[in-house]
């Protein structure tokens, strides 16, 4: 942790995003980009709650149902991004 004393009342950073404010996408997407998880001995350990730690072993596994997983298994719903169109 870079810590750096001054005047000014204590912030947070979140180093993953560049505005510095911590995203759901910007974790997920950190955990996606980085390859495989040598630390995944250790998620089971972190410091946050149990579904956390459930979704990132999720996204290790790579089976979080996204409508293209979801194609994978013959599902017959729209492929279509239900935010984007």
């Amino acid at each position: 942790i870079d810590v750096q004393l001054s005047d000014q009342p204590d912030s947070t950073q979140w180093k993953l995003a560049k505005n510095g404010v911590f995203t759901v996408k910007s974790f997920y997407m950190d955990l996606v980009n980085s390859g495989p998880i040598s630390r995944l001995l250790h998620i089971w350990k972190i410091k946050v709650p149990l579904r956390i730690k459930i979704f990132m072993w999720f996204v290790h596994k790579q089976v979080i149902l996204t409508k293209d997983n979801l194609i994978k298994r013959r599902w017959v719903g729209s492929p279509r991004c239900c935010f984007c169109d």
